[in-house]
C-alpha cells in the first residue's frame, strides 16, 4: 500500500497509528491463543479469578516503592506468578513494554557475551554546500 503512487495513505495522519494498532491487537490474539492451547491455561484462569485485590493492591504498592524482593505471603506469590504469565504474554507484542524489556535484555546479553558495540562514523560535508563549514 505504501508503495503506491497514491501517496495518500502515507500523508494520512492516523493511518499509521491504526495499521500499528491492528497489528498489535492481532499479535495479543495471537498469543493469547498460543497460550489457551497450553495445559496450564486452566489454572491461569482459575488463579486470575481467584486472586484476592487485597494481595494485589500490596503488590503494587511494593512495586512502587521499587521493592522487588520475593513475596511471603502465598497470595503475593499468586499475584506475581500472574504477572509473570502476563509478561511473557505481552513480550511478543510489538511495541509493549514487555517486548522493550525482552529487547533491552537481549542487547545486554549481546554484550556480555560479544563485548560493548563500538561505532565509528565520520561525518564529511560538502565543503561547497554545507553553511557549517
Amino acid at each position: 500500500m505504501f508503495s503506491l503512487n497514491d501517496r495518500r495513505f502515507q500523508e494520512h495522519y492516523s493511518f499509521l497509528f491504526t495499521v500499528f494498532n491492528i497489528l498489535q491487537r492481532r499479535a495479543v490474539l495471537k498469543q493469547t491463543w498460543f497460550k489457551v492451547k497450553q495445559q496450564r491455561f486452566a489454572r491461569f484462569v482459575d488463579d486470575f479469578e481467584n486472586v484476592q485485590s487485597m494481595a494485589a493492591q500490596r503488590v503494587i504498592e511494593r512495586l512502587s516503592r521499587y521493592d522487588f524482593s520475593t513475596p511471603s505471603d502465598p497470595e503475593e506469590k499468586k499475584v506475581h506468578s500472574l504477572m509473570k504469565e502476563i509478561q511473557s504474554l505481552n513480550a511478543k507484542v510489538p511495541g509493549s513494554s514487555s517486548s522493550r524489556t525482552q529487547m533491552r535484555r537481549e542487547i545486554q546479553s549481546l554484550s556480555m557475551h560479544l563485548g560493548m558495540p563500538s561505532l565509528f562514523i565520520t561525518i564529511n560535508p560538502a565543503d561547497v554546500y554545507n553553511p557549517l563549514v
